[in-house]
């Protein structure tokens, strides 16, 4: 690793600030820093700013595609953003912990809470499905339903963005932890790690 992108939000009413700083592993030098006040539903507009600025900084040539989805937000909704946010960390943050049913499922909430308000939010749905195949998996709710319910999460998914690589990746994490398919989950995986060749789950997983 040559640089680590650091930095802070704060949010205060209908306002977010965003410290960013871009650092070279190196030698610890600052070689970026801004600050960003804005309304909250700017707050995608903000991540795409940061991105592009440190790509410009790195003197990276972004494709067409890497452009495009630097520029996309995840959803038009900062409700349904924030819900998938706060599923996403309690997931994150659960692992093999005492309260991971309750945690699980609180997550569970909070993304069709989230998708309630937009079934489009793809990242969402991706999420759902891995939370309801992990629910599945640790044997916190080993059921028929509960897979039944990873199984509609995958597939609202795939329909929603087939060709993206949260899709395979998606797909890779149902195949194994739903239905224990090695040799399919293997061959999702060398798909989404050619569309996501820096994402580290790609590689946990493998």
């Amino acid at each position: 690793v040559t640089h680590v992108l650091e930095g802070s939000v704060q949010r205060a009413g209908n306002t977010v600030r965003v410290n960013a700083q871009l650092v070279d592993a190196r030698n610890d030098a600052h070689v970026w820093a801004e600050n960003y006040d804005r309304p909250v539903n700017d707050v995608f507009a903000i991540q795409s700013e940061i991105a592009k600025a440190i790509a410009d900084q790195l003197q990276a040539k972004l494709s067409p595609q890497e452009k495009s989805a630097i520029e996309k937000a995840p959803t038009k909704d900062v409700v349904a953003f924030d819900l998938y946010s706060r599923a996403k960390t309690l997931f994150i943050r659960t692992s093999f912990s005492a309260l991971a049913g309750q945690n699980l499922r609180q997550a569970v909430d909070l993304l069709n809470q989230a998708l309630a308000r937009d079934p489009s939010f793809f990242l969402a749905q991706c999420q759902l499905a891995l939370v309801n195949l992990n629910l599945y998996f640790l044997g916190v709710d080993h059921t028929p339903a509960r897979l039944a319910a990873a199984d509609a999460a995958v597939a609202a998914a795939i329909r929603l963005q087939p060709d993206a690589g949260e899709a395979h990746l998606t797909r890779a994490e149902h195949l194994y932890r739903g239905y224990l398919d090695y040799d399919g989950a293997l061959a999702e995986l060398a798909i989404a790690r050619k569309l996501l060749p820096n994402d580290p789950r790609v590689f946990e997983l493998t």
